[in-house]
């Protein structure tokens, strides 16, 4: 579903914008400032507009390539036709940063929502994973 739907994501963090989302050039910009160092993290804002509406996200992106999802205002509330969650994955891999991971306060309180897009693949989460175990659609290696 959500490859056909159009979704347009913008963020308001400047060296995201920079970079046009890439990893490896926001890498290469904080790399490259005080302190020098691969410990970084970007907060940004994203909106995500497609023909369902608006939905709001607060993401935090690390210099080890990892993105989390702190807060989620979601287009749609279903989780079924939901193109918020599957858009952000694609866009995240496609920029060469890994699946995203809901934060564990996201989690907590809409288990069901979240557990849906780790089941599916569309996210991580270290917290299922903990619960539940490697997700038998993995293969060995793959996360």
């Amino acid at each position: 579903m959500h490859d056909e739907l159009e979704v347009e994501l913008n963020f308001t963090d400047i060296t995201i914008c920079e970079t046009d989302g890439y990893f490896e050039k926001a890498n290469k910009i904080m790399k490259s400032e005080p302190p020098y160092s691969d410990k970084w993290i970007l907060r940004s804002y994203v909106t995500l507009v497609s023909k369902f509406g608006i939905g709001e996200m607060e993401l935090q992106f690390h210099g080890n390539g990892e993105v989390y999802i702190l807060d989620y205002k979601p287009s749609i509330g279903d989780v079924y036709y939901n193109p918020d969650i599957p858009k952000l994955a694609d866009w995240t891999r496609e920029k060469g940063w890994k699946v995203p991971q809901p934060h564990i306060s996201l989690i907590r309180n809409k288990k069901d929502f979240w557990r849906h897009f780790w089941d599916t693949l569309v996210l991580d989460s270290d917290y299922f994973d903990k619960i539940y175990g490697k997700r038998p659609q993995l293969e060995i290696g793959e996360k």
